[in-house]
Order: C-alpha cells, then sequence, then structure tokens
C-alpha cells in the first residue's frame, strides 16, 4: 500500500462470477452493504477516502468475516461499477473461506466528495434542499451517490426493526463505518444516524438476554427505553473535508485549516444521535502520520474520479503543510471531547510507532473532556 499505489486513477478489476452458498445469497439479496459484528449493525456508506482506508492500514494480512467483506466490496462496486449487478462481481476469489482479505485497493483518493464550483458555491443537493424546504416537502432527499442514502436507510431500518420485533438478542449499537471514510457522505452518515435515532430500543425487563453494561448506562433511571447508540469509525479528518454538501460551514475556513463554525458540525451529529465516535490517531509524530496515512485532505477544492473539482486559487486548492493533517486530527479529537462526545483513539502497532508519546498525546486530548477517566487511552490493533 505505497503511495503511488493508492494514487492510481484506476478501477478495481472485474471479479469473476461468485460461487456463494444458497444462504449467503439470501442473505446478501436483503441485505446488501450493511452487515453484523457480534451485536453491532455496521453500516458503510463508501469505498472512497482521503487517507489509505483504515482497513489497509493494517497490513496485507488483515483478514476479515467473509460477510463482512462482502459487504465492503458490494458497495466499492456500487461506487466505481454502477450499472453493474454487484451479486454477480462478489467475487469467488475468496473460494469458500470463512476469513479473507480485501481486493487491493486502488482507487484514487479524494478529498471530498460533493462537488461544488468556485467561490464556494453551495453544492448541487443542498441548492436541491433549500428549495425543498421551501417548497415545505421535507423529504430527504438524495446526495446523488451511491449506494444511495434511501437503500441505506432501508437496510438499517429493516434490520433494526426485525431485531426489534423478535426474540433474538437486539443490537446494542449501530456502528457507521466501512473501507472508505464515512464523514465524506456526511449527508449518508446524518440521515443513517437520524433513522437510527428513530427507533427506541426495548425496556430490559422485556429483554431475553442481558444487555452489555455499556448500553445499560444508556437507559435512564425510570428504565424508560432509549435511543440506540450510535458510533461512527472515522480516520478524524473530518476538518480537511472541502464540502459537506448539507452544510456550508466548513467552507469558511479559520486560518484556511479547520472549519470557523466546526462546533455546528459536531453539534449536527449529536443532534443526529452520534454520540461516539472511534478515531485513528495511530501516532505522535505529525510527520510520520504523512508517512502513514498519506492524507490528501486540502484546504479547499475536491476530487472525483481522480479529476480536480471546484475551488480556484492557489490558497483554496493548495496541498496543506506536511504535518497539518495530524493538527486536523487532533484539533478534530480535542473538539469532539469538549462537546461532550465519547472518543475512543486507536491506533496500529508499528515497530516504528512511540506508542508511549502516542498514549500521552491521547491523554492531553481527551483530558478536556467532561467524563475523562484514568484509562488506557489508545486502542491498538
Amino acid at each position: 500500500f505505497g503511495a503511488a499505489h493508492f494514487n492510481q486513477a484506476t478501477l478495481p478489476p472485474h471479479f469473476p462470477h461468485p460461487t456463494m452458498t444458497s444462504a449467503s445469497s439470501a442473505a446478501t439479496a436483503i441485505y446488501k452493504y450493511t452487515y453484523t459484528l457480534g451485536r453491532s449493525l455496521y453500516v458503510p456508506l463508501t469505498s472512497r477516502c482521503n487517507s489509505i482506508p483504515l482497513p489497509a492500514t493494517r497490513g496485507p494480512n488483515f483478514l476479515l468475516p467473509r460477510a463482512v467483506a462482502e459487504g465492503l466490496v458490494r458497495v466499492r462496486n456500487a461506487e466505481t461499477r454502477p450499472t453493474t449487478d454487484t451479486d454477480d462481481i462478489v467475487g469467488d476469489w475468496w473460494a469458500e473461506d470463512e476469513a479473507v482479505a480485501l481486493p487491493p485497493y486502488d482507487l484514487p483518493l479524494v478529498n471530498g466528495l460533493y462537488q461544488y464550483g468556485d467561490n464556494n458555491d453551495l453544492s448541487e443537493h443542498l441548492r436541491q434542499r433549500r428549495q425543498n424546504a421551501v417548497d415545505q416537502t421535507g423529504d430527504e432527499i438524495d446526495d446523488f451517490l451511491t449506494p444511495s442514502i434511501a437503500t441505506l436507510v432501508e437496510e438499517v431500518s429493516s434490520r433494526i426493526d426485525s431485531n426489534t420485533n423478535s426474540d433474538s438478542a437486539q443490537f446494542d449499537q449501530v456502528v457507521i463505518a466501512g473501507e472508505g471514510e464515512p464523514t465524506l457522505r456526511m449527508d449518508a452518515l446524518l440521515a443513517v444516524a437520524r433513522s437510527v435515532k428513530s427507533f427506541r430500543t426495548p425496556n430490559d425487563n422485556n429483554t431475553p438476554k442481558k444487555r452489555s453494561m455499556s448500553h445499560k448506562k444508556q437507559q435512564s433511571n425510570n428504565n424508560k427505553p432509549s435511543s440506540l447508540p450510535v458510533r461512527v469509525i472515522t480516520n478524524g479528518l473530518c476538518y480537511g473535508v472541502p464540502n459537506f454538501g448539507y452544510s456550508p460551514y466548513n467552507n469558511e475556513r479559520s486560518g484556511d485549516i479547520v472549519p470557523m463554525q466546526r462546533h455546528v458540525i459536531l453539534k449536527d451529529m449529536l443532534d443526529a444521535g452520534i454520540s461516539q465516535l472511534s478515531v485513528a490517531l495511530n501516532t505522535a509524530n505529525r510527520h510520520e502520520y504523512d508517512l502513514l496515512m498519506e492524507p490528501c485532505c486540502r484546504t479547499g477544492g475536491g476530487m472525483m474520479g481522480g479529476v480536480e473539482v471546484g475551488g480556484s486559487g492557489s490558497d483554496i486548492s493548495s496541498a496543506l503543510m506536511p504535518g497539518t493533517a495530524h493538527d486536523i486530527v487532533c484539533e478534530f479529537i480535542l473538539e469532539a471531547t469538549k462537546v461532550g462526545m465519547e472518543v475512543d483513539i486507536t491506533g496500529v502497532l508499528k515497530e516504528e510507532v512511540d506508542t508511549e508519546a502516542t498514549e500521552r498525546l491521547a491523554r492531553l486530548l481527551l483530558s478536556v473532556g467532561p467524563k475523562f477517566k484514568k484509562r488506557r487511552m489508545v486502542r491498538w490493533r
């Protein structure tokens, strides 16, 4: 996963016709993109990323359950080959192995998915949303990316609804995560979170199996049902995304690095029901971070399919200075902690990474939060 490999403007190779079992085919016919791990429901939004994708940072020998890998590949192919039936390209290159590696990632890195014109014009779907508000339709519009917001919300709602109305173990949480960076599709991220917020978890007295301690804490003292917790797994480069689509706030820059109204972004996440973040800090060394993650976020502009879109002038479309991406991650962790989000910092164990220095930095960033606890600050993988 070198720098040259990750910036190829090529699409994934055609994958052979699958040799899936009938049970697997039946499951994926209903739930094509979402998947479960333990008592968590995972929702991948995109395969596109503004750094080396988090699964790829684990190395070429990192294996995933087959059902998980199938879901991630379907998302990848829905974005790069939308006219092809994804069931026909989830491949038999895995044979019948239960633990598999994802196919090599050869998509170009992007720093934004929502297009906008010169002078920070609002993206087309934001203009459409404003028009909808004028028309008082109140409809949740799509962001013109695939998988569509409607498809993702329908899958999530169906899974949660079927579990809520059954005697099987309930989900403890919904995790918005995947091969790509979910904050690149902020419209979809907020829509999925809002759809989860509309469901209420059943009372513990009516649940046949014990719920986890972390979820029990979500219940109020009078045992009223609470919303299902939503967690986002991210690389933390949220403030470097030039156009969130749903909001123009992050186009106003403070010092051309972070959004001037960044608290609004975090508040919108909280309002949608996102209370937990898992952020990949990986190192305390800002220049080592560039080598490990190859961040391509910028102060403005954007890329789609390897083609520059939007932005004008060197102050808008120029790349960030070396080390600045790590600063953005730290700023994001700090601000999220300040507003009361539960932030889990992660890292990948590598010989060259100073784990003690990373732990010290993580402790400093998390110490500003109202719920700071003395514990191991980084969850190493």
